[in-house]
């Protein structure tokens, strides 16, 4: 995580937009070699079939729900677009979800193990795990706009600004390694929730003129919520599993997270989208510049460099920021619901599975 936004903002400095993907094909390559020199093998008793129809189906859904969410939280919800593709992409999920049933009732092997969630442990520890991807999804859906655009920085410098938060994430994942095994993971993920909740309050405080330091304690604060939040959401979600089903239980949460984050991008990016467009103002632009302007930040501060209107620049300077200060306004509520959802339903102290598993295990792999 340091050294991804680092790598990414020299790349795009420096080197044409689609090095930021090629870069990972050398790390893939590294990834595969190490798996077949260093993993153990390990094999089910059974040969199990691929739910080839399940594969298909939630792919189409996901896809479908992506476009959406990414149409959305550029343009806002106006078009028929967004709508369209996020309305269709739940539909099919819902009917992967039905398909996968049937192929359970009729002693099949499903794409994912829908019985997973009769456990409570599992089903609030991976709904407490959603939500942080929610928030976290919205907020670095932000905060590169806010520092390339507002305070003017290239894209290393945006990577730069956001690394108080991998170091508030690594504080908060040792203290809660330590706080884990004695408090369990009901009082750690509460207190992980609300410590995200001071941050993004912080940071919420954000104006024009805001120095970077108020921003910086923001985030690191937030950052260290998550690594409390997170690794012991999982842990309440995983630790009641076999050894057998933690698999299955580790890629149907990381699968319902990406979906929960995929919709936090829609639905927080059209909070700031629409925040923007309510306090933008254009008066005396011609029609085609103010439309233009309304897009997003980035084409707004092109058209006032282009008009040369300071009265345009600062008026979307504090229309963003004002978009940006009402996400993260959102987003402390998603994690103050996390504190009330973790106390009211995670249960203190689940017992290990089939599988024994250990709190300090889970943890390395939430993390």
């Amino acid at each position: 995580m340091p050294i991804g936004p680092i790598v990414g903002g020299l790349l795009l400095t420096h080197f044409w937009w689609g090095s930021v993907f090629l870069v990972n094909v050398p790390v893939v390559v590294l990834a595969l070699i190490a798996v077949a020199v260093l993993l153990p093998e390990s094999r089910s008793a059974a040969r199990l079939r691929l739910d080839m129809v399940g594969v298909v189906i939630s792919s189409v859904g996901l896809a479908a729900l992506t476009y959406g969410a990414i149409e959305a939280g550029q343009k806002g919800w106006g078009g028929a677009a967004p709508v369209s593709a996020m309305v269709a992409g739940l539909v099919v999920l819902a009917t992967f979800v039905l398909w996968e049933r049937h192929v359970s009732r009729g002693n099949g092997r499903p794409l994912i193990d829908l019985t997973l969630f009769r456990s409570g442990s599992f089903t609030w520890g991976t709904i407490l795990g959603t939500i942080v991807t929610f928030a976290i999804f919205g907020v670095s859906f932000t905060w590169p706009q806010y520092f390339q655009m507002i305070v003017g920085t290239d894209a290393l410098g945006s990577g730069l600004r956001s690394l108080p938060m991998v170091g508030g994430l690594l504080v908060g994942s040792q203290v809660g390694n330590r706080l884990l095994p004695r408090l369990g993971a009901k009082l750690v993920a509460a207190a992980g929730f609300a410590l995200m909740a001071c941050g993004l309050t912080v940071s919420a405080t954000t104006h024009v003129g805001t120095g970077y330091g108020v921003l910086a304690i923001g985030i690191t604060v937030m950052g260290a919520g998550l690594g409390l939040a997170l690794p012991a959401a999982m842990f309440g979600a995983m630790s009641t599993l076999s050894k057998e089903r933690s698999g299955a239980g580790t890629a149907l949460i990381m699968a319902i997270r990406q979906v929960g984050g995929t919709i936090g991008v829609a639905v927080l990016g059209t909070i700031l989208a629409s925040t923007y467009t309510a306090h933008l103002d254009v008066t005396g632009l011609p029609w085609q510049a103010a439309q233009a302007a309304r897009q997003s930040v980035a084409a707004g501060v092109a058209v006032a460099r282009q008009v040369g209107s300071a009265r345009l620049r600062r008026s979307v300077f504090t229309s963003f920021v004002s978009g940006m200060d009402n996400l993260l306004w959102v987003c402390a509520g998603i994690a103050l619901l996390g504190v009330v959802l973790a106390v009211l339903f995670l249960p203190r102290r689940p017992g290990a599975g089939a599988g024994g598993a250990a709190p300090q295990g889970h943890d390395a792999q939430a993390s």
